[in-house]
């Protein structure tokens, strides 16, 4: 979905998967309210897994989480977690191109986090999303204030809202975060 010019390197991913952050960023925490037992999940960007299990163990066996990233590696490294806890199958690993997601499985919720940021045309991305979302699907959009400026991350809650979905829920004060649904 993006040039590796500006995506946070594999190099990186004990920054992003830690125990500080999950105690920031808790996603039992966020995504109880949109996650349930059956669902299907698209984690995009899903770098080393920080969320991907936590999201494949609340979906249940029933449910499916196909994580996507442009980088082999950092699926490697979420396969790796997901082997370890038992979970690999109930998750799908898929490497996206640099334009496209390339994928056409429908989703009830779908995960940007600290991504969207990173792609070159965020509103080719935004588009993907919303025509990937199943009818009443939640959207969760997360970005680092300190990357992302208030105009932009409204650009972004905009191509959302132009595209039939309706904003739910937005807070965050170290981060910006906005939860949409799509209409039935």
């Amino acid at each position: 979905m993006s040039n590796n010019n500006h995506v946070c390197s594999h190099d990186h991913a004990k920054w992003l998967d830690n125990d500080f952050r999950r105690m920031l960023q808790n996603p039992r925490k966020m995504f109880s309210p949109w996650i349930q037992p059956g669902m299907t999940i698209l984690d995009i960007g899903c770098g080393p897994g920080s969320f991907t299990l936590n999201m494949a163990e609340m979906t249940g066996p029933q449910g499916k989480v196909i994580a996507i990233d442009i980088q082999e590696q950092m699926l490697e490294l979420t396969r790796k977690k997901l082997e370890k806890a038992g979970m690999l199958e109930r998750v799908k690993l898929h490497r996206c191109s640099g334009n496209s997601l390339d994928i056409d499985t429908k989703a009830d919720f779908i995960l940007t986090f600290f991504m969207v940021h990173e792609v070159p045309d965020p509103n080719s991305l935004i588009d993907q999303i919303c025509s990937l979302l199943s009818k009443g699907g939640y959207y969760f959009l997360a970005e680092p204030i300190f990357h992302v400026s208030t105009e932009q991350f409204e650009k972004v809650l905009a191509r959302c809202r132009s595209n039939g979905l309706t904003l739910i829920r937005q807070y965050g004060l170290i981060s910006r975060y906005a939860v949409f649904q799509k209409s039935l």
